[in-house]
């Protein structure tokens, strides 16, 4: 896996560490000004059409995050997962994060919507402590490349058999956010 990530990784489209960095902090400013709308948007089903207008129509609303001259443009996966980022760092205490992320049997059944969701989300549950530790690095940097080359074999592990994945690494990030986010705001069931 570590061999396809870094394979993948080469034929994606380059991107600049400044705009995945700027995305980042407009991630982070969107939940921190519009926490609530960002919650709905996020608790939402991403294939749908709804999702995906509204995705944008916080985008579009949030011209008070983004820096003056700026035209700031991203696909809604990267988008969306630097906005679960935000309400990670603004709901959950970073020493925390592992411990939401763990397996618990008490918490209601996650479906995953497809098969991408469903390796992000194993991820979480199997590496709880590497997921949180990729998420607390700085986007775009060494380190953060570190975290997710140790997440490999996980990934590898929650990859269904002969499904192939193609990710770059801002998308496998905004992958295991969006994951980590939906983990974090599943309640537990009654009775469990």
């Amino acid at each position: 896996m570590i061999a396809f990530l870094a394979i993948a990784i080469a034929a994606a489209p380059m991107n600049s560490a400044f705009s995945v960095q700027s995305l980042h902090r407009l991630g982070e400013c969107i939940a921190h000004r519009e926490p609530k709308t960002a919650r709905e948007v996020l608790a939402m089903d991403f294939r749908s059409n709804e999702y995906k207008q509204k995705l944008k129509a916080i985008g579009t609303a949030s011209s008070s995050c983004i820096p003056t001259n700026s035209n700031l443009q991203s696909a809604g996966l990267l988008f969306a997962g630097a906005v679960a980022e935000g309400l990670l760092k603004t709901e959950v205490k970073k020493d925390e994060l592992p411990n939401r992320l763990a397996y618990d049997p008490a918490r209601d059944l996650i479906e995953a919507r497809s098969p991408t969701e469903e390796m992000a989300l194993c991820t979480a549950f199997k590496a709880p402590e590497a997921t949180a530790a990729l998420l607390q690095t700085d986007p775009a940097t060494a380190k953060e490349a570190e975290a997710e080359d140790s997440l490999a074999s996980t990934l590898r592990d929650c990859l269904k058999k002969d499904a192939k994945i193609e990710l770059n690494r801002p998308a496998l990030r905004s992958m295991l956010a969006l994951a980590a986010y939906r983990i974090i705001t599943t309640p537990k069931g009654v009775g469990h």
